[in-house]
């Protein structure tokens, strides 16, 4: 997650802050609950014969022989097919935008929210961004931000996340 202090969404050099009623939060990514655990849904993992830098290990201007020098491999548990064996395959068209996320930085005129709690929202509330930083470890990574007026926001959600979990538990018991 990038740098949240002092109400404050800082995402590398970027620095945003909510202003009169407005919110801004990140947005949670789809997940339909039988992507696959080892690649998260992606089909492809991070080389480990170059840890991910495409380069050889054993000669100085050499591509990885893993890899070839693209830097990931195709994942072993789902064979890229991003979802593990009996779980549905949603196409791409079909995925429901998400609509939770979490609050990052609430303006002074905010009255009914607060930092750090979930809220659910409409598909295209809001002005939507999608900014490209740095994780904590270094990686590129794409953050998925709304900047929306406190009256879109439809609910608070607590325990969404949970719930996923144990569809997929679910799910993987009746696929046996």
């Amino acid at each position: 997650m990038p740098g949240t202090d002092d109400n404050v969404l800082r995402i590398g050099p970027l620095e945003l802050e909510a202003s009169g009623d407005y919110l801004i939060l990140l947005r949670d990514e789809f997940r339909s609950g039988y992507e696959c655990t080892f690649c998260l849904g992606q089909g492809e993992v991070k080389c480990e014969g170059c840890a991910g830098t495409g380069r050889s290990l054993l000669t100085e201007d050499g591509r990885c022989p893993i890899c070839h020098g693209h830097k990931t491999k195709v994942c072993p548990l789902c064979n890229g097919k991003t979802v593990v064996e009996g779980g549905i395959v949603i196409p791409e068209d079909r995925q429901n935008e998400p609509t939770t996320g979490t609050i990052i930085s609430c303006g002074p005129d905010v009255k009914r929210h607060e930092n750090g709690i979930s809220i659910m929202f409409p598909s295209y509330a809001g002005h939507q961004l999608k900014l490209g930083g740095e994780t904590p470890e270094g990686e590129e990574k794409e953050y998925l931000v709304v900047i929306m007026h406190e009256s879109e926001a439809i609910c608070r959600v607590r325990g969404h996340l949970e719930l996923r979990r144990l569809k997929k538990k679910l799910a993987a018991h009746t696929t046996a």
